[in-house]
């Protein structure tokens, strides 16, 4: 048996506790976890509008803010000794606290089970109610809670939006469930006097719900400057939180602190959630699991399911759209409904896309960060190409491999096989050359190379270049319509597109390629070295 290694066994015992996987507040401070302190905004948010609702994309830590925001009604002085709240909070009143956490509901029986039995364990304390109607028996719970205690209650609802996403493309069923919402949710302003606060988080807002036409008053907080930063963890909270952590993942990947922030920043940081662009944020639970296990790897996108994102995408995306600079008014992205047809705000409330810029009542939406880059791209390209994804996933690794061989060969004839007989392009699309350069593109980006698309030279624009760790490829696309391959070859060296990249360490090739048209598939190429 071989003595285990005295430096890695020093290296666990100095570790401190992370909250890995941990959405309970009261079990982060009792365990002694790492907890980055934004419980000023915390009290501000617990005491503004009576009615709010807050949207982040899914493990952003919106649990955990619930679960937060329900020991400080609950009074647990104790948990925030030493936090910034203690210092603005003197009073520390309890009241009742109703807990309600949607997301395990995927159906319309479900989601009436789950708050039938909620409401159960609640009777159990507070009275059984006479009446039968959901709404009307939660009415009476909490009066009941009120008159107990002598004070207003707080209702606290978890992924509020997770059984009509379950639902969303299932027309009937999601009717059906969207009526158990319209049936219960009105209770809230009924029973306004007995509520301290309601605060819903989810990912999406459903604006033909009755939470927002009957609760006309909902503060939606979820572009608030003030609130951009409540959840996901800044630049400056890294540093301030995590030095031992970042010093060791440093010295475990022969970086220095600086290069692990950056390595860091690149793979997960970029998120706005308004208008003021200084407020950025880092994926939490990317950034937790990376420097628990020391490794830069895509976390969030392998922890949840992307079954609706794809379904969304088949139903509504088109597929040549940009999204990369996509502009979207102030309104739109602020308060309208998420629907099939609008899967630029889908994507954007889902953590896919972020905001980027804002003008004029315009914000332009880009990629946050490279691991949800290339998990959008693993996402789309199947759907584009109409494969299976485990088909697309063996073609990209082909390509992967013959670029690490220098054998630019083997990149082109598996990049034939995999273009062939794509599907038309929908109403609307672009032109079918640049659907295959948006193609290529995906493909060539899913490798690990880096793309310049439409790259000005010193002679004329270059369609597309993939840059890859020791090959630099430089494509001119044609159609067979449009003079085909020989076309494509002669624009390549009458212009000469290969030499902006000849004094590059690595090797380049310039790629004529000719695309029929009828077949939807390469048509022919021609590599040629320099």
């Amino acid at each position: 048996m071989q003595p285990i290694n005295e430096e890695i066994m020093d290296t666990f015992s100095n570790m401190r506790k992370l909250p890995r996987g941990i959405q309970s507040f009261e079990k982060i401070r009792k365990e002694g976890c790492v907890y980055v302190d934004k419980t000023d905004l915390i009290w501000h948010l617990a005491n503004d509008n009576v009615y709010k609702f807050l949207s982040r994309p899914r493990r952003f830590g919106k649990s955990l803010l619930t679960s937060t925001l329900k020991c400080y009604f609950e009074g647990k002085r104790e948990l925030f000794d030493g936090l910034k709240i203690s210092s603005i909070e003197k009073n520390w009143t309890k009241h009742y606290v109703f807990m309600f956490d949607f997301s395990g509901c995927t159906t319309p029986k479900e989601f009436y089970n789950y708050l039938d039995g909620r409401i159960r364990e609640y009777e159990k304390e507070l009275g059984k109610s006479d009446k039968v109607e959901l709404k009307d028996r939660f009415f009476d719970v909490m009066k009941a809670a009120y008159e107990r205690t002598g004070e207003t209650v707080a209702v606290l609802v978890d992924e509020y939006d997770a059984p009509l996403h379950s639902t969303m493309l299932k027309d009937d069923e999601h009717e059906n469930m969207a009526e158990i919402y319209r049936s219960f949710f009105p209770i809230f302003k009924t029973g306004a006097d007995y509520l301290k606060c309601l605060f819903l988080t989810g990912i999406t807002k459903f604006t033909q719900l009755s939470l927002f036409s009957v609760l006309n008053n909902v503060a939606i907080i979820s572009a608030e400057p003030m609130y951009a930063s409540i959840c996901g963890i800044t630049r400056q909270e890294i540093a301030d939180n995590f030095m031992p952590e970042l010093e060791t993942m440093a010295k475990k990947n022969n970086w220095t602190v600086e290069q692990t922030l950056e390595e860091l920043k690149s793979a997960y940081d970029g998120y706005h959630f308004s208008n003021d662009l200084s407020q950025e944020v880092y994926n939490p639970y990317s950034l937790i699991e990376a420097l628990s296990t020391c490794r830069i790897s895509n976390y969030w996108v392998s922890s949840g399911d992307t079954k609706m994102l794809t379904d969304m995408l088949i139903h509504g995306y088109n597929a040549n759209e940009e999204f990369e600079g996509y502009l979207l008014d102030a309104d739109m992205l602020e308060l309208a409904d998420v629907s099939r047809n609008n899967v630029p705000l889908l994507l954007y409330q889902s953590g896919y896309l972020t905001i980027k810029g804002y003008d004029d009542g315009i914000y332009t939406l880009g990629f946050p960060n490279r691991e949800v880059k290339k998990a959008l791209y693993n996402a789309v390209l199947p759907n584009v190409l109409s494969k299976e994804s485990e088909e697309v996933d063996k073609s990209i690794n082909r390509i992967r491999m013959a670029l690490r061989k220098d054998d630019i060969e083997g990149v082109m004839k598996n990049l034939k096989s995999l273009i062939s007989e794509t599907p038309y392009a929908r109403k609307g699309e672009k032109s079918l050359e640049e659907r295959f350069r948006f193609i290529m593109k995906n493909i060539f980006y899913l490798c690990g190379c880096n793309i310049e698309e439409e790259h000005q030279v010193a002679g004329g624009i270059i369609d597309l270049v993939a840059q890859y760790k020791n090959v630099v490829l430089v494509f001119e696309l044609k159609l067979d319509t449009n003079g085909g391959v020989k076309a494509a070859r002669k624009q390549i060296d009458d212009n000469h597109y290969a030499d902006a990249y000849l004094a590059d360490d690595r090797q380049t090739y310039s790629i004529a390629v000719s695309f029929n048209t009828k077949t939807r598939s390469i048509e022919d190429y021609d590599i040629k070295k320099h």
